[in-house]
């Protein structure tokens, strides 16, 4: 180290085993012996109190901002909000991955996202411009743009930059501040066959095992179209899509009775009650018994992580525009191989004045990078 002091360090490579037969294959952590003098902190600031010990410790990531990459299989069963009636089609089908970057402590403002997929026809570059949640919720200059929730948390994920027409823009002639930003999810969304989203995830490109750059930035370039240029990140990082999504049509099978999605058995509540009942904004449970899903197509085990109940829609009743608008996310968490449970959902918070989506969700994980979501929908 600068100060003359010495440290070592070793990465360890190990499988974490669970009780529900699931597994992390690969978990990593960075151990140290020695002295800490020199190294950077969660906010790029230096350690200014070194630690010298000769016990091995964990030393952690040392990154500003969290990145991953998962792969995602969703099923929708759909209800129309406004009458309980099914909708037609009932079932719609997505297949994306999800290259997130979260930023607890407050560090950056955008960031700039390339990597497998990411390809804009005649672009000699191409990339993506993500900005943070808490810009699209505070900043003035997003007031009443796609993607103004009032009530994002710090915690949520950055969002794309768009086009007037809705369609992600390319980093280099993206308009954040005039056309807002929403989602990071990329991939094919709302089929209304299993198959159509196998074809249109296919033809983005993806790759298993591939690597997505992160560049990470804390100025002000966001402000302006292609303010990015010229700036220095204060950060970059490379994370790994380990495994593509499974395919669609095996997932889905002969029928959506006999599918590989955990689907519900029985409920306190009809999908008409449901519907009403967030209309109506207040407090309800709903009293599920469910099964797990099948057996997936790579043999690992499924876990479910949370079950949980998403509303979002306009602050008032007369609001001409969607944005600004209001979200909610609120998970509840039974055994990961729980059978039943009851599914609590909150009132709407004060901001949410018109409701326009809801849903009440399972939510699997084979903790390797797939996540398999099955949808209740109201919208």
């Amino acid at each position: 180290n600068a100060d003359g002091s010495t440290r070592r360090e070793l990465d360890v490579e190990y499988v974490v085993n669970y009780l529900d037969g699931t597994k992390v294959e690969k978990a990593t952590q960075t151990i140290i012996s020695g002295s800490s003098a020199g190294s950077t902190m969660a906010d790029k600031s230096i350690c200014a109190v070194a630690e010298n010990k000769v016990d091995w410790r964990f030393f952690g990531n040392r990154k500003v901002v969290n990145t991953f990459a998962n792969a995602y299989n969703e099923r929708k069963d759909r209800t129309v909000l406004a009458t309980g009636a099914t909708a037609v089609p009932q079932f719609a089908y997505s297949k994306f991955i999800q290259v997130g970057i979260q930023d607890p402590a407050n560090v950056a403002t955008y960031a700039i996202l390339s990597g497998p997929g990411i390809t804009f026809a005649a672009a000699p570059t191409s990339a993506l411009k993500l900005v943070s949640v808490r810009l699209l919720r505070d900043a003035p200059e997003f007031a009443g743009k796609n993607g103004n929730f009032v009530d994002w948390p710090n915690t949520d994920t950055f969002k794309v930059c768009r086009l007037p027409t809705g369609f992600y823009a390319n980093a280099d002639v993206a308009d954040c501040v005039a056309n807002g930003a929403t989602s990071d999810r990329l991939g094919s969304e709302n089929q209304t066959t299993a198959l159509a989203a196998d074809n249109q995830f296919d033809a983005f490109g993806f790759v298993a095992g591939g690597d997505y750059t992160v560049k990470v930035y804390n100025d002000d370039g966001w402000k302006t179209v292609n303010g990015q240029l010229g700036k220095t990140p204060v950060a970059t990082y490379t994370t790994k899509l380990v495994n593509l999504p499974f395919s669609a049509v095996t997932l889905a099978g002969a029928a959506p009775a006999s599918d590989l999605f955990a689907k519900v058995l029985t409920s306190s509540m009809t999908s008409a009650a449901v519907a009403t009942a967030i209309r109506g904004r207040g407090a309800f449970s709903v009293d599920w018994t469910y099964s797990q899903p099948a057996a997936m197509p790579d043999g690992r085990a499924l876990a479910l992580n949370f079950l949980y109940s998403f509303k979002q829609g306009r602050q008032t009743v007369g609001q001409p525009s969607f944005n600004p608008a209001s979200r909610s996310f609120d998970p509840t968490f039974p055994a990961s191989s729980a059978t039943s449970a009851t599914v609590a959902v909150p009132a709407a918070s004060a901001n949410l004045g018109l409701p326009t989506y809801g849903e009440l969700t399972f939510h699997h994980n084979n903790r390797n990078g797939n996540l398999v979501r099955s949808l209740y929908t109201f919208q």
